[in-house]
């Protein structure tokens, strides 16, 4: 029964009239399967169809992540995902007030809530690695990874996001999409492999930007190519730089950074372009809100997030002055990603 419940309603998003990942299926495919091993093993012998998945389980479900969580085991990212993935079964089972509020269940709102802001600084540069410098060392290796990391540099983007990218289709020009004559005459339309299938919009404004495209548009040849090995499939291709950044130490435990570092570094960059100061989170003096405010909507766009308040974890929390309030910071539902 729990199969079919999955090949019903797993490719649909939990709120929107549209379809998730293959990622986010599979994820929500092994929370499905352990929830319902987990019950069964459970000491009070649960003995149930998938159907049936009512407030008792629930509370025996919530109660072990409560213990776990205690005991840190389990982080507050982790909990919300498995709660969100439980209130979404609920959902296809037409069950969907089954679930209290997340808080009904926790004693500790530090057990569940994630900190939004960051303290740390993720870029490459606050690790004392040179990006020109490992790119090239990369590029002697494999052209593809390198086009990957510098499209990664520029403009931000995910990993999967860079491997798909297609250079001499993914540019437009700004009267194509109607955009101002501000001295930006191309933009980067990124909408392969976006998380939520979000599409995006970055300005090809400075010397960076321009040698990432032309460097990948020698490297796809093809007008409808990627900048991947066109011999590889996706997956393949994902591997393939995966173990790239493995050979040449791109991990936390080799040169202490990882190529999601680039979206950190290049968000500091602009912010920086913007406000003419550093980021909170690489010790930048305050700046005037209503700078820091356009400076955080930007950036936010361009990394592909529908929040502004998502930019905390790249900059760090907004330096108020003394005559005004700090503005809460909302709570993301998911992690999700590879995320950010």
């Amino acid at each position: 029964m729990l199969q079919l419940i999955l090949q019903q309603h797993n490719w649909q998003h939990s709120s929107k009239p549209k379809g998730v990942s293959h990622k986010t299926m599979a994820e929500r495919t092994r929370f499905c399967i352990w929830l319902f091993d987990f019950l069964r093993g459970h000491p009070k012998h649960f003995k149930l169809d998938p159907r049936s998945f009512s407030g008792r389980h629930v509370e025996a479900v919530t109660r072990y992540w409560l213990e776990e969580a205690r005991a840190g085991r389990l982080s507050p990212a982790t909990i919300q995902t498995y709660f969100s993935f439980m209130k979404t079964f609920a959902g296809w089972i037409g069950k969907p007030k089954l679930l209290k509020p997340i808080q009904c269940y926790f004693d500790d709102p530090k057990l569940y809530q994630r900190r939004l802001a960051a303290g740390v600084d993720k870029s490459w540069r606050a690790q004392g690695v040179d990006v020109d410098t490992v790119i090239k060392e990369v590029e002697a290796y494999d052209v593809h990874a390198a086009a990957s990391l510098k499209l990664m540099q520029a403009f931000q983007l995910r990993f999967k996001e860079s491997v798909m990218l297609r250079p001499h289709t993914d540019v437009i020009s700004a009267a194509q999409v109607a955009k101002p004559d501000d001295g930006t005459a191309f933009y980067l339309d990124t909408h392969r492999g976006t998380k939520g299938g979000r599409e995006r919009l970055f300005p090809i404004n400075n010397a960076v930007r321009e040698e990432a495209i032309a460097y990948a548009r020698r490297v796809a040849l093809g007008i409808n190519e990627s900048v991947s090995d066109p011999r590889l499939t996706l997956q393949q291709a994902m591997r393939r730089l995966r173990y790239v950044m493995e050979r040449f130490g791109i991990t936390r435990t080799g040169l202490g950074v990882v190529p999601h570092g680039l979206r950190h570094q290049g968000a500091a960059d602009d912010y920086q372009t913007i406000t003419e100061a550093p980021p909170p989170i690489a010790g930048g003096s305050k700046v005037a809100p209503a700078l820091d405010l356009q400076a955080r909507k930007e950036i936010a766009a361009r990394l592909g997030h529908g929040r502004i308040s998502i930019t905390s974890v790249y900059l760090g929390s907004r330096r108020v002055t003394p005559t005004e309030s700090p503005t809460p910071v909302r709570r993301p539902d998911l992690h999700g990603g590879n995320a950010t």
